[in-house]
């Protein structure tokens, strides 16, 4: 199985292939190469940053065609389950603020 292969089997829906391409791009790994267990997070990341892109795409109706991708919701909760795996902070939640001293009682 190659990576590329590896990345379009983590979903249940077609993804099209210039997008699989460009993200493959994106995390610098090359789609030909044989998949093995050291690139499961490379991959992982790379699917989180290939669903972001895929929340923000259309749904598309022509004639008697639809093509309609899950619910976004959904495709939020695979996004942060795959940052949450590896540790990584999610870049689209905003950090709550911290407290600020604004008195300091000196004994």
């Amino acid at each position: 199985m190659t990576i590329k292969e590896a990345l379009i089997s983590t979903v249940n829906f077609s993804i099209p292939d210039n997008r699989v391409v460009k993200a493959l791009i994106d995390a610098s790994l090359t789609g030909n190469a044989i998949y093995a267990k050291d690139d499961e997070k490379a991959v992982d990341l790379c699917m989180a940053g290939l669903l972001l892109t895929l929340m923000t795409t259309a749904d598309v109706t022509e004639d008697d065609v639809s093509i309609k991708l899950p619910a976004r919701d959904q495709l939020l909760k695979v996004y942060k389950a795959l940052l949450g795996k590896w540790g990584v902070v999610d870049p689209t939640e905003t950090p709550a603020p911290k407290p600020k001293v604004t008195q300091r009682f000196i004994w």
